[in-house]
């Protein structure tokens, strides 16, 4: 693919900085946000691709693309950047710009839904009945009081987040046997 610099959106910087990444321009392409970070050799994340293409504007790069919600957010590529670039502030506004654009990937959509509803990013039922099995004690998360879950949503319905993220009111979680280390 041909780029020509002239022709690159600016906008998208400009937006980048207004949500966040407002160091952006402080990248100088050294690598030492891609060399510590812990998905860039198992994804398609790599954080130092990421912030030069958003310094040529290639919002259609960005956006279409799965990457920037690889991204584990540890921070690792803001410690080890010597420039102070932000680039996890970048990733975070990439994710609102693609939002906006209605570009979520439906993990996400799943993990905010059951956020909204559960009070946590997976089902934890299995977990629970697995508990009651070996009378272990009660498991004590924001699921375990609905007044718990009320706060999480009045939280979330005060933000922007249910409209980005699709969260439905009507949402069921996909099951029992959904869960992180099944």
């Amino acid at each position: 693919m041909k780029v020509v610099l002239n022709d690159t959106n600016k906008e998208l910087v400009d937006k980048v900085i207004k949500y966040g990444g407002k160091h952006v321009y402080e990248c100088f392409q050294c690598g030492m946000c891609a060399s510590g970070c812990p998905v860039a050799s198992d994804t398609d994340h790599k954080i130092k691709r990421t912030m030069h293409q958003v310094l040529l504007g290639l919002d259609d790069q960005i956006l279409e693309k799965k990457a920037i919600w690889l991204c584990t957010t540890c921070f690792m590529c803001l410690e080890r950047c010597p420039q102070n670039a932000g680039p996890t502030e970048v990733v975070f506004a990439l994710r609102r710009i693609s939002a906006e654009r209605g570009i979520v990937p439906e993990a996400q959509i799943e993990v905010a839904n059951n956020i909204y509803h559960l009070g946590h990013a997976v089902t934890i039922q299995k977990g629970i009945k697995l508990r009651d099995k070996v009378d272990a004690p009660e498991l004590k998360t924001a699921a375990s009081d609905k007044k718990y879950i009320d706060e999480i949503q009045k939280l979330i319905d005060s933000t922007h987040a249910v409209k980005l993220l699709k969260i439905r009111k009507d949402w069921k979680p996909k099951g029992d046997d959904v869960i992180a280390c099944d």
